[in-house]
């Protein structure tokens, strides 16, 4: 029988499950005491990163939604200094999302062991993962267990105490999984980028960028042209107009552009920073442009909140 508060239906076909569990060991820890980045506890941080997949799902066309069979799923892909998500989907099934947390900010405890020197795949159930964090993310600590069902099969076995008038209520729910194998565990990796010319931090407020693409949308334009620059600032006693008058400021400006039959619709953000993290070298001195399709940028967008 179904443990209370479980997820009751499995989201993965049943001979996907058939992989022995011997010699793999997964647990951790999990503390809402906000020790993750921005102040906010490990589970809800998790959540809020599931919750961006899910809204990506969301974009995708009833047509290419029913041509898929299978219910979406999210790799998860762990070693001893890792976690991360892996999900493909949207727009274009070509694409593909990673999320990466450091093991060490995310956990406070986190044990692995494997026969691939201690790296474990799993691919599990959007729908499931999100239910499950959804009801943890309130808790102040959340253990996960990577062992058997009831019947046999790979499960992540989440345990959390939610408060209660009284006492605390103990909670155990279980997300069915599938243990990749090796070979095709190596086939899943995150593309190799060539470090991009602009990192640029976007306002928290992303209401006055969703509503310009909506509105280039609106007017029937396909495509946008997007061009990043660096703001410059005068250096002292320079004369304006002259060469080497200005100097980088460290903020940014982005300009979106897209043109319709009967309109064109520019619109400017000015002073962005400038994120200079896992960079080596310094943004050019000139513009860079991309030329984006309109509907991957808004469904990108539109994933986060």
């Amino acid at each position: 029988q179904p443990k209370p508060g479980s997820v009751l239906t499995p989201c993965l076909p049943p001979h996907r499950f058939s992989v022995s569990l011997a010699r793999m060991k997964f647990k951790a820890v999990m503390e809402n005491d906000g020790m993750v980045a921005g102040g906010c506890g490990a589970q809800s941080m998790v959540l809020h990163v599931l919750q961006a997949l899910q809204r990506l799902e969301r974009a995708l066309d009833k047509k290419q939604a029913q041509r898929n069979a299978t219910p979406p799923s999210v790799v998860l892909k762990l070693t001893p200094e890792s976690f991360a998500l892996a999900h493909r989907g949207g727009a274009d099934e070509g694409s593909c999302t990673w999320s990466h947390f450091v093991t060490g900010q995310l956990f406070s405890e986190y044990r692995i062991e494997s026969k691939r020197d201690n790296q474990i795949d799993l691919e599990a159930p959007l729908a499931n993962l999100l239910h499950v964090f959804s009801s943890c993310s309130s808790s102040d600590r959340t253990t996960i267990r990577l062992a058997n069902g009831s019947d046999g099969r790979p499960i992540l076995g989440f345990e959390f105490a939610l408060p209660g008038n009284v006492a605390d209520h103990r909670v155990e729910q279980d997300v069915p999984v599938r243990v990749i194998p090796e070979e095709e565990a190596a086939t899943i990796r995150e593309p190799a980028l060539p470090e991009p010319e602009y990192q640029i931090e976007l306002p928290q407020s992303l209401g006055k960028i969703k509503n310009v693409l909506e509105r280039m949308k609106a007017v029937g334009a396909q495509h946008i042209l997007m061009e990043v620059a660096q703001e410059r600032t005068a250096t002292p006693g320079s004369v304006a107009g002259t060469a080497g008058s200005s100097a980088p400021s460290g903020r940014a400006w982005m300009k979106f552009v897209a043109e319709a039959e009967l309109v064109t619709i520019s619109s400017t953000f000015p002073s962005l920073r400038l994120v200079m993290e896992g960079k080596d070298s310094r943004p050019p001195v000139g513009p860079v442009r991309l030329f984006l399709s309109l509907r991957r940028l808004t469904e990108g967008f539109s994933a986060i909140q």
